[in-house]
């Protein structure tokens, strides 16, 4: 005998607004836990320690990119901006050599949001510097990568 497949609905169940990309929930998302910013009392002892590569690496830490508290994101990137200003021209690439490529993007990140911030351009000369090292070290990828994420700051 034929079996009646038509009669059968259980296709009918399934929740299509669930696969709608505007309401597109990474899974990741609900797995991480929220960063709340680096410890800015340890960045500033290794700032004045002049421990700036520790400086940078524990700016870098710990990161905001999952909270929707702007105000705490533009606090981290002028921490970030300020630990980045305190480096000499000469120091950048011995610090980039520290860091992990993780590290590198979200340091992309931080100059990107940081030459968005600063008003009429304090401090460019000094991230475009930043830039330019970290271009050298991850080439076009580490731009690809910072302007498709979904994370931002």
């Amino acid at each position: 005998m034929t079996k009646n497949v038509l009669s059968n609905t259980a296709y009918r169940k399934l929740d299509v607004d669930a696969f709608d990309p505007d309401k597109f929930i990474d899974g990741d998302e609900a797995e991480t836990p929220v960063g709340q910013g680096p410890d800015e009392g340890q960045v500033r002892q290794f700032l004045q320690a002049n421990q700036n590569v520790e400086a940078l690496k524990a700016a870098l830490s710990n990161a905001p990119l999952r909270t929707k508290n702007q105000a705490l994101k533009d606090k981290t990137t002028s921490l970030v901006v300020r630990v980045l200003t305190s480096f000499k021209s000469a120091e950048i690439e011995a610090a980039l050599k520290s860091l992990s490529a993780e590290e590198m993007d979200l340091l992309m990140k931080y100059i990107y949001k940081g030459m968005e911030l600063l008003p009429d351009g304090q401090n460019c000369a000094s991230l475009l510097a930043w830039h330019s090292q970290v271009f050298n070290v991850c080439g076009h990828g580490g731009i690809v990568r910072v302007y498709n994420d979904r994370q931002r700051l």
